[in-house]
């Protein structure tokens, strides 16, 4: 008798035993991988953000480890060339996505190495990555002067732009959009940082910081590049007030209130951008840009 109810506890414990949640099970074939790439090639990331799995993970870095990962676990069924072209190809435009353009270029080159359905189009993406990597590479050598780094700039940003129309119509338009965003953004960095110790490039470097934001208004990045514009504004304020203190009679308040302005009107727009992750921090840096003109006005005009 105590061996059937034994029997019977076992038996219960067995069949209360759920099947994994498909979810979160490993991905079984490269079909699957594929698929959801490919649902996601023709995403515009300029706009909005990559989408990203269930984990809440980029989808492209996703994809990629997956297919590394199929990689290491059927090594030897790989090793025979099963599906090598689909695999490479996948890769490369997971990698393209993540902004790696060298590697993407060098697994295209390996598609057009195989006879693969895939190669034309594989040696078109391949042209595209090299481009898009050269680019990439552009930037102001050191010691450079602001016309250097100026021109610098200018032939990165030429490459992208006969590059994007190129591209016109494929999915490599955002890629492109998203490249020359970052040549603006870096454009204005360099003349911001190096506007530090070069006061004389401040006006230079205000104006690469609106065309940034001009730009790229449709870029999902478009608050941040407002935040990063409104913090210029308020550096300019307070690198005014230390070289012309608010008791002195070179104070000129115009001048002040110009630079005061753009900041505090910035740091307000993104503020009230509900749903947006500046949100906070502009709130925070409003208030504080607030201080600090309360503080400058008070030492202008004592109470």
């Amino acid at each position: 008798m105590k061996r059937l109810l034994l029997l019977w506890v076992l038996l219960a414990a067995c069949t209360s035993q759920r099947e994994p949640n498909p979810l979160y099970a490993p991905t079984e074939n490269v079909l699957e991988v594929v698929s959801v790439l490919r649902l996601h090639i023709d995403d515009d990331t300029y706009r909005f953000p990559p989408a990203r799995d269930f984990s809440g993970k980029n989808i492209y870095r996703v994809v990629l480890r997956r297919l590394e990962s199929l990689e290491e676990i059927h090594e030897e069924k790989f090793q025979s060339g099963y599906l090598t072209d689909v695999i490479l190809f996948a890769k490369g435009r997971a990698l393209e996505r993540l902004t790696a353009y060298e590697l993407a270029a060098q697994h295209y080159k390996r598609v057009l190495e195989l006879e693969s359905p895939l190669r034309k189009q594989a040696y078109f993406s391949r042209s595209v990555c090299e481009k898009l990597d050269s680019a990439s590479r552009i930037e102001p050598a050191s010691g450079a002067t602001p016309g250097e780094a100026m021109s610098d700039f200018d032939r990165r940003t030429q490459m992208l732009k006969q590059l994007q129309a190129e591209v016109e119509g494929t999915h490599y338009v955002p890629v492109v959009r998203e490249e020359l965003e970052r040549t603006a953004a870096a454009r204005a960095e360099y003349f911001g940082a190096r506007r530090t110790i070069e006061p004389w490039l401040d006006v230079i470097a205000l104006q690469q910081y609106q065309l940034l934001v001009q730009d790229n208004a449709e870029s999902k990045y478009r608050n941040a590049h407002l935040l990063e514009l409104a913090d210029l504004y308020a550096a300019l304020s307070r690198h005014y007030t230390r070289r012309y203190p608010p008791i002195s009679l070179d104070f000129d308040p115009a001048t002040f209130d110009e630079y005061a302005f753009g900041a505090t009107r910035l740091y307000e727009a993104v503020s009230q951008q509900d749903g947006a992750i500046e949100k906070i921090e502009a709130s925070r840096k409003l208030e504080a840009f607030l201080a600090f003109t309360l503080r400058v006005y008070d030492e202008k005009l004592p109470r």
